[in-house]
């Protein structure tokens, strides 16, 4: 007798015969329609979903789900309460090659100067060159790249950028995993939360890259943004609101740090057809801020890797094998 997954996310339904393909035990998959309705009528009976989270009002119906797939890294539940009993939440990541790759490009088009260059150049301006006596370009040789947080995607950002001869300082958060980092971590560790100003006050380039937890929220206000180098660059890839959004942008508007790259926002549009910069603010106005929507991690590779994790853990789950990348068991039960 098969199992069955549900799909209830628009952007993974698309990917559905890939699900199948790479599932080595029989499950249906069932996607349906975005509406919260849909989800309690179809959810019944089910034995694992896929979705961004599960609504309140349809845990009732979903007693039956024997794992919750997170298509992603952060998660929207963080209390077994949130879930029903026996459900274990699981995460896939598989992102920390794509973003790492776009903080890296992120630190070379701010230290070249590229796109200011090539737009000047399509108009016959030799801007500078060495052969018009134009003004030098920074390197990424020597530069000291700031980690807050030394997850997946940090650890990948430190190798990257140490085979660019760059220096990294990082800090892990509380709510990171506390085993040691490993030996070979391409980053020289400071004391953790407590050092954050030495970070600061060191970077060339400072990388968001942790979760958003109630410790890191607005972690980097106006405070903590001042210590920053008048020549720092920011890079947030992790969630927007770890910064406070006034302090950011007073900072960028007013030159008090020369740039940002950021890829995550404060307001995300509802469905795939509306439009929006991300914020009440208009940060994509900014000459000095590289503004991009949330697309860092999307890559075919990406997508390929995460498919196959949640196949994996779908394998598992019909194997009766332990399940990897668990992040809570649910134990809400109905009220008798």
């Amino acid at each position: 007798m098969s199992l069955r997954l549900v799909i209830w996310e628009a952007q993974w339904a698309a990917y559905r015969d890939r699900f199948a393909a790479k599932l080595q035990t029989d499950w249906r998959i069932d996607v349906l329609d975005p509406a919260p309705e849909a989800l309690c009528q179809g959810v019944r009976g089910a034995d694992a979903l896929l979705a961004l989270a599960l609504p309140p009002a349809a845990r009732a119906c979903a007693r039956g789900l024997r794992v919750f797939l997170n298509p992603g890294a952060g998660v929207a539940h963080g209390a077994a309460s949130e879930l029903p009993k026996g459900c274990a939440l699981v995460n896939c990541y598989e992102h920390e090659t794509p973003i790492a790759e776009y903080v890296m490009m992120a630190i070379l088009m701010h230290l070249t100067g590229i796109q200011e260059k090539a737009a000047a150049f399509r108009e016959g301006r030799w801007l500078g060159s060495g052969r018009t006596g134009g003004q030098p370009h920074g390197e990424a040789q020597g530069q000291t790249v700031g980690l807050i947080g030394f997850g997946h995607i940090g650890q990948a950002v430190a190798a990257r950028a140490k085979a660019f001869g760059m220096r990294v300082l990082a800090i892990r958060g509380r709510d990171e995993d506390p085993a040691a980092p490993p030996a070979s971590a391409a980053a020289d560790f400071l004391g953790g939360p407590a050092d954050l100003s030495r970070l600061l006050r060191e970077s060339d380039f400072l990388v968001i890259a942790c979760p958003l937890t109630a410790q890191t929220r607005g972690m980097l206000g106006a405070a903590e943004l001042a210590l920053l180098k008048p020549s720092a660059c920011l890079i947030n890839i992790a969630r927007a609101e770890v910064a406070e959004e006034a302090a950011l942008y007073e900072a960028l508007r007013s030159g008090r740090i020369a740039g940002a790259a950021l890829d995550v926002w404060y307001q995300y549009p509802p469905d795939n057809r509306s439009r929006g910069h991300g914020s009440a603010l208009p940060f994509h106005l900014l000459p000095n801020v590289l503004a991009t929507p949330h697309f860092s991690a999307w890559t075919h590779g990406m997508l390929d890797r995460r498919i196959a994790r949640m196949a994996e853990t779908l394998d598992r789950v019909a194997r009766a094998e332990p399940l990897e990348r668990v992040v809570l068991v649910g134990d809400w039960e109905p009220e008798a």
